[in-house]
């Protein structure tokens, strides 16, 4: 039995709002040239008001950010917070706030 590539592609219909930012952050590229890595999300997390997203760089899980997201923010603009952020070693995760107000 043949299975085309379209039998693994997630149906729209069925995702949660986590599985959906999952599926448009993991694995992808972020920034241009020396600047580029690879996104890699660890854990999601909701409660009423927020997303809180844990994403690493794909190449080392140790260098990471918390993307703290308002239910009204889109995956669109989890990305562009992702594109601001500079990875760098040593220094513990930061939360980046996006689309919050204090």
């Amino acid at each position: 039995m043949t299975m085309g590539t379209e039998a693994f592609a997630p149906d729209r219909a069925s995702l949660s709002e986590a599985d959906e930012l999952f599926a448009a952050l993991d694995r992808r590229v972020i920034g241009e040239g020396v600047e580029r890595w690879v996104a890699a999300v660890l854990r999601i997390h909701g409660d009423e008001r927020d997303w809180w997203i844990d994403v690493a760089t794909a190449s080392d899980a140790s260098v990471s950010v918390v993307l703290r997201l308002s239910r009204r923010a889109t995956a669109t603009h989890a990305v562009a917070a992702l594109r601001e952020w500079r990875p760098g070693h040593g220094s513990p995760p930061r939360v980046v706030n996006v689309m919050r107000t204090c």
